[in-house]
């Protein structure tokens, strides 16, 4: 049986190679052996085996649990499984997955990146109010997807244990820069999370404001079958244009299961 060379603060493992001189993430039954998680070639101490961690980590509450580094909490009853967050109030949960994010009020729960969340709901899991935050660059008319904070694969991943309804109002910015141009658009868009289901149910586009060259950028969204599912954010700029993108959705959230 290997022996364990380090666990890094997400519970992910790495072990002693054969030669006893470097590491490897080793495999099933290396990981099995220990009785942790092996999943898509990674082995992990599952979360609920996790010690509780307060190093780098700024906590004045009780009951709070912290698995990662770097965050804050201002408050009690808080779970934080990510880095780089804050919560401040009570009953929030913060997923691995929602780096540099933060929570506010009471029982909200933060599951994509960089997510701003605020609740006031009695019943957790039940409601919130959510800022997001996409970034990109266009240096054709080709659609292209945004991110959010332009990190790759940071999407508005959906939660398919519950149904849900978002309505969705947002804001684009996009800049020209070697022409000193800007086209700016705000809109609105409803989705659905039902009978395993995601379903957009309108989109309006209801205001454009733009310089004349910018006339060919535009905005879309689509809902993509996936695992999670999760709402796309499209981007279109114009041939030969180099496009700084911005784009702030504003979601309003509510959720049974």
């Amino acid at each position: 049986m290997r022996k364990i060379h380090s666990i890094d603060n997400t519970g992910k493992i790495k072990f002693i190679d054969d030669k006893g001189t470097g590491t490897t993430f080793g495999n099933e039954a290396d990981c099995k052996a220990y009785g942790y998680q092996y999943v898509n070639g990674v082995c992990r101490v599952p979360a609920s085996k996790q010690e509780t961690s307060r190093e780098n980590n700024f906590i004045n509450g009780n009951g709070n649990i912290v698995n990662g580094v770097s965050n804050s909490v201002l408050g009690n009853n808080n779970t934080l499984r990510s880095n780089n967050s804050v919560a401040i109030g009570k009953g929030h949960y913060i997923d691995k997955t929602a780096l540099y994010s933060t929570a506010i009020g009471l029982n909200t729960y933060v599951e994509n990146y960089g997510e701003l969340s605020y609740s006031a709901s009695i019943i957790p899991n039940r409601a919130k109010y959510t800022i997001l935050q996409y970034d990109g660059i266009t240096t054709n008319a080709t659609a292209t997807e945004l991110y959010l904070g332009g990190f790759i694969g940071a999407r508005l991943y959906i939660n398919t244990d519950y149904e849900s309804g978002y309505a969705i109002d947002y804001t684009a910015v996009a800049l020209n820069a070697a022409s000193n141009e800007v086209w700016t658009n705000y809109g609105h868009a409803t989705y659905k999370y039902v009978n395993n289901t995601l379903t957009e149910v309108g989109h309006e586009k209801s205001t454009t404001i733009r310089d004349s060259g910018t006339n060919h950028y535009n905005i879309e969204f689509a809902p993509i079958s996936s695992v999670p599912d999760y709402i796309e954010v499209k981007v279109t700029g114009d041939t030969g244009h180099t496009v700084y993108w911005t784009v702030i959705l504003k979601v309003t959230e509510v959720r049974y299961g």
